[in-house]
């Protein structure tokens, strides 16, 4: 391969590779203003903020990516005695976007 070739290829890369990364930050950004609009922060904590009934911290280590979705939707498939509202109608995005966040949680 010429040297031209293989510099353009790495060019092309590293710049797919900041869009993924820049488009991930969005997602994470957002999912942290759905927790605040949502008041996830009356029953949750995150680094010792908010509520102290649950602390998130952690949970992206603990749980898949399903597994976040599911207590969202639906936390009573999850755990038959939780006091943990539902949010089945949680708009698609809103609900993506905030997975994301918490997935950032370790």
């Amino acid at each position: 391969m010429k040297p031209a070739v293989i510099i353009i290829c790495g060019v092309v890369l590293l710049a797919v590779g900041v869009a993924i990364t820049l488009g991930l930050d969005s997602t994470v950004d957002q999912g942290r203003e759905v927790y605040a609009m949502q008041k996830c922060a009356l029953c949750h904590s995150v680094s010792g903020i908010g509520g102290k009934k649950m602390a998130l911290d952690g949970v992206g280590s603990r749980l898949k990516l399903e597994e976040i979705r599911k207590w969202i939707q639906s936390p009573r498939s999850m755990k038959a005695d939780t006091t943990m509202k539902a949010y089945p109608n949680l708009p698609r995005k809103d609900l993506s976007d905030l997975v994301a966040y918490l997935a950032t949680l370790k």
